[in-house]
């Protein structure tokens, strides 16, 4: 094998054993969601957590993959030929299994979030909602809506039916729950779970753990600017106008109303207001990357040696 298909081959081996040790992650942390271990956190540190470890599949995938192939790039023989063993051959099937897995997950979930969009915007106008700031849709559908739509600034979607039963300042009250979905990015961490391989079944529960979080998160930041009873209020109209109908919606889509805990979010709203923690969003970015520059100075020859072990493991 060509040193240039050899880099390849390694680089798709790399991706499955990247994905395969973030999955360790995601199940371990799964399995604490299974308990109450994250709610020892506020809601904010919580959501970081949760987040870092959903995503811990794709950003090894990311970090490691580039190291690895400099690695080989900047040590292996240029116009050798080098024969390869079955770990490298399995490891490459692996990795190349994991890309195209991911890309059908994205995929269906994009057609899934255009056909919902498509259908409410031939059912809706454009409309001034109070306390919204952005563009805004009004809806006519049988489920009653409200849902801000897209990983930039948002596309808020309510329901006829919500603006007729809730008054002007519960809709106040819904726009600002919505603007902190938008203020938190929630669409795109949404859309890098998508992006993420991972376990349907431990990465499935941390997603709901992380969703009801950020539904906390919201309500926290929509409570501030007024108080809770209004923002209870709003939830429990909007919930009896679609009693049953609230499955997680797809990516890109922050719902108001969405999974299983409607009474504890009522109950929180009606309580003091609890601390939300701190946001550990940066934490892998200042924690990852200067690890991945040592690395890649530093540690290029090691890497490579691991590399090759795996090329020549089962020849």
């Amino acid at each position: 094998m060509t040193s240039g298909a050899l880099i390849l081959w390694v680089a798709l081996a790399t991706v499955a054993l990247s994905a395969a040790a973030g999955n360790a992650l995601v199940l371990l942390a799964g399995s604490l969601a299974r308990g109450r271990a994250w709610t020892a956190f506020g809601a904010r540190t919580a959501a970081s957590l949760l987040v870092q470890a959903r995503l811990a599949p794709l950003t090894l995938t990311l970090v490691c993959v580039p190291l690895v192939t400099l690695a080989f790039w900047r040590y292996e023989p240029a116009q050798t030929m080098e024969a390869t063993g079955v770990a490298l051959r399995l490891l490459a099937a692996g990795g190349v299994w994991v890309l195209v897995v991911t890309a059908r997950r994205g995929w269906q979930s994009v057609r899934a979030t255009g056909r919902v969009v498509r259908a409410w915007r031939q059912a809706g106008v454009p409309a001034d909602v109070p306390g919204w700031q952005g563009r805004a849709w009004v809806v006519d559908t049988r489920v009653p809506v409200v849902a801000v739509v897209g990983v930039g600034r948002g596309e808020l979607y309510v329901s006829a039916d919500v603006l007729r039963a809730c008054t002007t300042a519960e809709i106040a009250a819904i726009a600002a729950h919505e603007r902190a979905h938008v203020t938190g990015r929630d669409n795109l961490t949404r859309v890098l779970f998508a992006l993420a391989p991972a376990v349907r079944r431990a990465a499935a529960r941390l997603e709901r753990t992380w969703a009801a979080t950020a539904e906390e998160i919201a309500d926290l930041h929509a409570r501030a600017g007024g108080d809770g009873v209004t923002l209870a209020q709003a939830l429990t109209k909007v919930a009896r106008l679609a009693p049953g109908a609230t499955a997680a919606p797809p990516i890109a889509i922050s719902a108001f109303i969405g999974g299983d805990d409607l009474e504890g979010r009522v109950r929180r709203l009606l309580e003091p207001a609890r601390h939300p923690g701190h946001s550990l969003r940066g934490m892998p970015f200042a924690a990852v990357v200067p690890i991945a520059i040592a690395a890649a100075i530093w540690g290029l020859p090691e890497i490579y040696e691991a590399a090759e072990f795996v090329v020549k493991l089962g020849r």
